[in-house]
């Protein structure tokens, strides 16, 4: 078996993630603070193994779709795996993870939130013919972001443009962030006002800028602290500057609480791009 950053994974992923195999299981690895076997924590001294499920479908046009869910263990508690399920053209259902910044430069005294996330399990397409591509990327290129060629925040904050005119950000008087594609919701979030932190944050982003940062294979550990290195070597790293309202309204039912997304987000969004999707069986 192959080994990278100490983790021995099947070759048979390379079918997938092709030159990017190595990427992907460096990003796994270190994105993964515990065994997923027996909750133990990992680390780089001990030997670990990655296993992979994958969920894919081809729709009538030939496109391939696959969505990548990855867990990394001890070696000694699960050997490495790949597994291939049938199913459905996009997932039923989407996870958010997400971090929250809040941006100086001091130079020119401005302030900007920053927002970045991404959705999982990770979900790629492929043409007849063409390579995997995240479909996550493709919708937001679709919505004027730009590929970020840097994971410095600074330097992303400094060279990117403003989304297109249909992407757009809305805050609530009472906290709540939604990001709207069109007439898709991509991202959804209650924040807690009585927090410093959200409080700080939503406070910057009335100003009525917001920087969204998104893509695949973005690390987010339990320490807190966010890799764009791994996005940015493969180019899956998007940003652009979207515009903020404020509307006078209350989170209707079921809209409080952790980041959401709507189960049809990703899929609307690249829908706009040409992308098509069929929920099979």
């Amino acid at each position: 078996m192959p080994t990278t950053s100490n983790v021995e994974w099947d070759p048979g992923l390379a079918a997938y993630k092709g030159p990017d195999t190595t990427a992907y299981v460096s990003a796994a690895a270190a994105a993964a603070t515990a065994c997923a076997s027996c909750r133990k924590p990992v680390s780089a001294q001990v030997p670990l193994s990655l296993a992979v499920d994958v969920t894919g479908a081809t729709d009538e046009d030939g496109i391939e779709y696959f969505a990548f869910d990855a867990e990394i263990c001890h070696r000694a508690c699960r050997e490495p795996s790949l597994t291939f399920t049938p199913g459905h053209t996009a997932p039923v259902e989407f996870t958010p993870r997400a971090a929250r910044l809040v941006l100086e430069d001091r130079a020119v005294r401005t302030t900007t939130a920053g927002l970045v996330f991404t959705y999982l399990p990770m979900l790629s397409f492929r043409e007849p013919g063409g390579e995997l591509t995240s479909a996550l990327v493709t919708a937001l290129l679709s919505q004027g972001f730009q590929l970020a060629m840097s994971a410095d925040v600074g330097e992303i904050l400094r060279d990117s443009g403003q989304t297109a005119d249909d992407f757009n950000g809305v805050v609530t008087a009472e906290g709540l962030l939604t990001l709207h594609a069109g007439e898709a919701t991509m991202y959804r979030e209650q924040l807690d006002l009585a927090d410093p932190e959200d409080a700080t944050w939503l406070d910057v982003a009335r100003n009525g800028s917001l920087l969204v940062i998104g893509g695949d294979n973005l690390i987010f550990n339990g320490t807190g602290s966010l890799d764009l290195n791994t996005a940015a070597l493969l180019g899956t790293l998007v940003a652009g500057k979207v515009a903020v309202s404020l509307l006078q309204a209350e989170p209707t039912r079921g809209e409080s609480g952790p980041a959401q997304c709507a189960d049809d987000a990703p899929r609307s969004a690249a829908e706009a791009h040409g992308v098509k999707w069929e929920n099979r069986p």
